[in-house]
């Protein structure tokens, strides 16, 4: 089902483009665990279920077929979970930083698309942060923190060691370049194939890998002992037969590292004599038990993120009122200047100073009788309590 949500990177911007039929501000996170549409609507509309539409057109899945697939956040709860998304909380790797930088892309192509207005600007700048704060006051991003690190732990633990190896990488997007990182150092022997041989000459070298050139993987899968494949293709890259081809008159495993979505590596490659797969869902157990490692970690990143969602909330809530503090003090405002100029021209022998004074008590003394009422506004985003301010203060129809 998450393969068939994905959206690639050549249709992010249509989708957010046809987003704006259904939200006023949006975003779309697609990852390779993933995927996620934020919206903001108006109170009034079930904001779930008209994404939950989006959706569904967009990818042509029926709305009752994805339904059991989802899970649906509003209002407090959806800040919630973007800022512990953000803290990394939510990977299935405990701590994992490439979450942010898939944020910060969220943010980037919204903005692109012109769908990220004040509101959801601030959301996920202000999730950017929490995630930034997690990592700094816990431990909670300490030793291997990615889902590539965790494969090519597997991989160390099927073979000993990589020193020596041959590892073939699929792809030159920001997974390919973390493997690259992570194998610097390891006197493995490391080729990379991409289909723009351009990009894969700049990330190659960057690192030190050699290049293949993507028509030949079949040689290169031939000659690996460990490939990891995080391509963008829609289709299979390496097929059960070309896995058959591979393994014929070889000795020793292949490691099949594939962590894209869609899935590079077709499952009934799994079944081939001498073949090891794994996938981004069968890592999952290994990410469980580094969670369970840092329960007391999670505890104070927790914290961290409830108290940033009080904070965001406390702005989300004033947000809604602040048409209506802005009118009071523009009401109490035009008062007082109207009653202070009055008073003025009746006491023309007041000096500047003396003017100056009275105006200032004039302007204390209206500050001290809004401060309550407003602090309240602020606290209370209550539809009713707004409308008895503007009936109270005559303050217009706009609320």
């Amino acid at each position: 089902m998450r393969e068939q949500l994905a959206f690639s990177a050549e249709d992010l911007q249509s989708a957010l483009v046809g987003l704006r039929d259904y939200a006023a501000e949006g975003f779309i996170i697609s990852t390779c665990n993933r995927v996620e549409i934020g919206g903001l609507l108006p109170d009034d509309v079930d904001g779930p279920a008209t994404l939950v539409g989006f959706l569904a057109s967009r990818h042509s899945v029926p709305a009752e077929l994805l339904t059991p697939h989802l899970y649906l956040f509003t209002g407090e709860a959806a800040a919630q979970h973007l800022f512990r998304l953000a803290a990394g909380l939510d990977s299935m790797v405990l701590g994992e930083e490439q979450i942010q930088t898939q944020l910060k892309s969220a943010l980037a192509a919204a903005q692109q698309a012109g769908m990220a207005g004040q509101m959801i600007s601030r959301l996920l700048q202000h999730a950017l942060a929490v995630g930034k704060l997690v990592r700094t006051e816990t431990g909670i991003a300490r030793q291997h923190l990615s889902v590539v690190s965790v494969a090519l732990d597997i991989a160390r633990e099927r073979l000993g060691e990589l020193a020596g190896r041959r590892v073939l990488v699929l792809g030159a997007g920001r997974m390919a370049e973390l493997a690259l990182k992570h194998l610097r150092g390891e006197h493995a022997t490391v080729t990379l194939a991409n289909r723009s041989p351009e990009r894969a000459a700049a990330l190659t070298a960057s690192y030190g890998a050699a290049t293949l050139p993507f028509a030949q993987i079949e040689q290169g899968l031939a000659d690996a002992d460990v490939v990891l494949s995080c391509t963008a293709a829609p289709n299979y890259v390496l097929t059960a037969d070309m896995a058959v081809r591979a393994m014929a008159g070889r000795e020793g495993e292949l490691i099949l590292l594939d962590l894209a979505v869609p899935r590079d590596v077709e499952p009934l490659a799994a079944a081939v004599p001498g073949v090891r797969l794994w996938d981004v869902d069968s890592l999952q157990a290994i990410c469980d038990t580094n969670r369970a490692t840092r329960a007391a970690e999670v505890n104070h990143a927790e914290q961290l993120v409830a108290g940033e969602v009080a904070k965001f909330q406390q702005w989300w809530n004033e947000q809604g009122v602040v048409p209506t503090i802005r009118a009071l003090r523009g009401r109490a405002e035009a008062i007082r200047t109207a009653e202070l100029q009055r008073t003025l021209s009746r006491m023309p022998n007041l000096s500047a100073q003396e003017q100056a004074a009275i105006g200032a008590l004039s302007a204390a003394i209206v500050n001290k009788l809004l401060h309550q009422p407003i602090a309240t506004l602020k606290d209370h985003r209550d539809g009713e309590l707004v409308s008895a301010v503007h009936e109270l203060f005559q303050l217009g129809c706009a609320k």
